[in-house]
């Protein structure tokens, strides 16, 4: 247990002054109990640290500053709950409904074509995400249908060329990144 060195207004006004001392005192302070909410319910460390650095977010993006009904430590323990509970509801997996193999006879075609999909799109990703931020943005507005004129408009391009041209070179870009790539090959040609 840490010992109480600041009063509540005091944590409360170092989060949003961003006093670094008295910010690794509160993170002391709270760690144990976030820890053993989050640990508790199917956490892990990092989850523990990631929970508390956005509880400092949270509080420290609010306009005003909180008045305090309780200590300043149950009011971030709180938060820090509130933000667990909340991940783990956007983590749930659906429940899956066990059919008998007689009622929905998968044909085996469709679960290597599916197999198939996943593979490609994996790769696919794992080039998309190692390319420059705006060629992403580029390629992802462009797959949900935006005309060449809206790209320019919302990444403020300076002109409907300069779009197309860049659009271009993003795509050509992601495409040698992913011919290079061992794996192509067999999915392409879907061995």
């Amino acid at each position: 247990m840490v010992r109480k060195k600041y009063s509540d207004t005091e944590l409360l006004d170092a989060v949003y002054s961003r006093d670094s001392k008295r910010i690794k005192y509160i993170m002391q302070l709270v760690w144990s109990p976030v820890k053993t909410i989050v640990i508790e319910n199917s956490g892990t460390k990092e989850d523990v640290m990631q929970l508390i650095q956005d509880a400092f977010i949270a509080i420290y993006s609010k306009k005003e500053k909180p008045s305090l009904t309780s200590s300043f430590s149950t009011y971030f323990v709180a938060i820090c709950k509130n933000l667990w509970y909340y991940e783990l509801r956007k983590r749930q997996v659906r429940p899956v409904y066990q059919v008998l193999h007689e009622e929905i006879p998968e044909l085996e075609s469709e679960i290597q074509e599916k197999e198939l999909y996943e593979k490609r799109r994996s790769l696919y990703l794992k080039y998309y995400n190692k390319i420059q931020k705006v060629c992403q943005d580029v390629l992802r507005l462009m797959s949900i249908g935006f005309t060449n004129e809206d790209i320019t408009t919302e990444l403020a391009f300076s002109s409907v060329a300069y779009t197309k041209n860049r659009k271009s070179m993003c795509n050509k870009k992601l495409l040698e990144m992913i011919k290079s790539d061992p794996q192509y090959k067999e999915l392409k040609y879907g061995l």
